[in-house]
């Protein structure tokens, strides 16, 4: 009886331990456009286009991914986070693709050693979300700010990815996509702007 007893209080032990394990959250990076080759290679006298830190919506500024469930109402997932700051790592992936993109200028980050007279890129994203329509919605505004910090040019940009699948790892493809086109679409605006300065 004994015997018995403590096989069933080890048992207990065990079952007790294993319910009471967190569950590891999902770690997420956006995709990052590969250089493409020359893509660096600038003409010397290209002007120096400088890349802000991203700017998120304070809602989409945590580390849980944003999913809107209904027309009012957003969720911040628990165990499904970005791997490193949402800001950096669009921050990063609109960089590398503006790299890609934009051939007369000089792409720079921000904080790095930047000419006085560097052209400065200010992005604000208000929508980097799963939708309960079945798509990533991706949306925002950009301006191009000039050395004496007067408005170059500006505009919205807006993206609907469809889903390819259920789940945060499909979600996920379909905001790099999107976060990628919009990069993609801006990159070809600036080319035209600096081509006319």
């Amino acid at each position: 009886m004994t015997y018995l007893r403590l096989l069933w209080i080890a048992g207990a032990i065990v079952l007790a331990g294993c319910a009471g394990r967190a569950v590891a959250p999902s770690m997420f990076l956006l995709d990052i456009a590969a250089p493409t080759p020359g893509a660096q290679t600038k003409p010397g006298d290209a002007p120096a286009l400088v890349i802000d830190r991203v700017k998120v919506a304070p809602y989409l500024d945590e580390a849980g991914i944003v999913y809107q469930t209904a027309l009012h109402r957003v969720v911040l997932a628990r165990n499904n986070r970005w791997a490193s700051p949402l800001a950096t790592q669009l921050t990063g992936a609109l960089q590398a693709t503006l790299e890609n993109t934009v051939d007369n200028a000089s792409i720079r980050r921000s904080g790095s050693n930047n000419p006085g007279a560097a052209l400065h890129l200010v992005t604000h994203v208000d929508e980097f979300m799963g939708h309960y329509d079945g798509h990533a919605h991706i949306g925002g505004r950009w301006q191009l700010i000039d050395a004496d910090g007067r408005r170059v040019a500006d505009s919205h940009f807006e993206q609907r990815v469809a889903l390819s699948d259920d789940g945060y790892d499909a979600l996920v493809d379909s905001l790099s996509r999107g976060w990628q086109r919009s990069a993609q679409t801006l990159g070809q605006r600036l080319t035209r702007l600096l081509a006319e300065r």
